[in-house]
């Protein structure tokens, strides 16, 4: 099961950019992320019921899952969103994704104890130095501007760290449970900014684009978004962050794809950047060390 959760993680997880850059073009950011964590509450909420669990938590338990759910979730969500509405194309944005499993080796050192070996060492510094590479060599190709560069840096960061949390401190909760308050939370963070968003800046488009983003957010919020997160969370729970952190490896290519029939660019730099920072990870997994536990 774990590897169906895979593979289908990966295709909405590497779809969710184009998803997220039609939304972005009615809607601002901090509502598109509070519209995609309700819509997956919603679509989460009536599988609990249905499977007979209770969302009832202990204070422990709900203090947890809220810094999961601010630093894993509230924050990329909304982050993503805003680096797109400022001029980033969605392919380019998915360089950053695959640092996820680097960070997640990063964040396991203090959180888990786990210190890295020579290849994770070397992985990790080589990845970063190659996206650096990406970025740096021609950041106007892809109209992304340099000062973006360390908040997209910030979105693997982050989640990595939520990962490495739920892993090490709601292993034993259930991952539908779990998934579901996340959303919740996640979502009640947003309200505010969202709803300064919509007070200060109420959206205007054609009814084209008023369509094409209610497709977006039909898809992003249940699928995109409900269904991934729990598919991930069961993932972190059962086989630990780096196999879960895995997923990023194949959501650029999807990502690109996408780009590529919307007429963006596919530079060589980015094909050897992406292939190179795919090498490392595949140094960093050739370690024995283990970050299931």
């Amino acid at each position: 099961m774990a590897y169906l959760f895979f593979a289908l993680t990966c295709l909405f997880f590497g779809s969710n950019f184009k998803l997220m850059d039609d939304a972005a073009q009615v809607l601002g950011p901090s509502t598109v992320a509070l519209g995609r964590l309700w819509g997956g509450a919603a679509f989460l909420l009536p599988v609990v019921w249905m499977r007979r669990q209770s969302l009832k938590i202990d204070r422990e338990t709900l203090f947890r899952i809220l810094f999961v759910a601010l630093v894993g979730n509230a924050y990329p969500f909304a982050i993503q969103p805003w680096i797109l509405s400022h001029g980033a194309d969605h392919s380019f944005l998915a360089v950053f994704v695959p640092m996820t499993p680097l960070m997640t080796i990063a964040s396991a050192i203090p959180m888990l104890g786990i210190r890295p070996t020579w290849q994770q060492t070397v992985g990790v510094l080589g990845g970063f130095l190659l996206l650096m590479w990406v970025v740096f060599r021609d950041p106007g190709e892809h109209n992304f501007a340099a000062w973006l560069v360390p908040f997209a840096i910030t979105v693997p960061l982050s989640y990595a760290i939520g990962n490495v949390y739920l892993r090490r401190n709601l292993r034993q909760q259930s991952s539908l449970v779990v998934s579901a308050w996340l959303m919740i939370l996640a979502g009640l963070m947003l309200v505010p900014l969202a709803g300064y968003e919509l007070a200060t800046e109420p959206p205007t488009a054609s009814s084209a684009a008023w369509t094409k983003a209610a497709i977006a957010m039909a898809v992003l919020g249940p699928l995109g978004t409900g269904l991934c997160i729990y598919m991930f969370v069961e993932m972190v729970r059962e086989r630990g962050p780096l196999f879960a952190g895995m997923v990023t490896y194949v959501v650029p290519p999807i990502a690109f794809a996408w780009g590529f029939m919307d007429g963006e660019t596919i530079s060589g730099a980015q094909l050897v950047g992406i292939a190179g920072i795919l090498a490392m990870v595949a140094l960093v997994q050739s370690s024995q060390a283990n970050y299931a536990t």
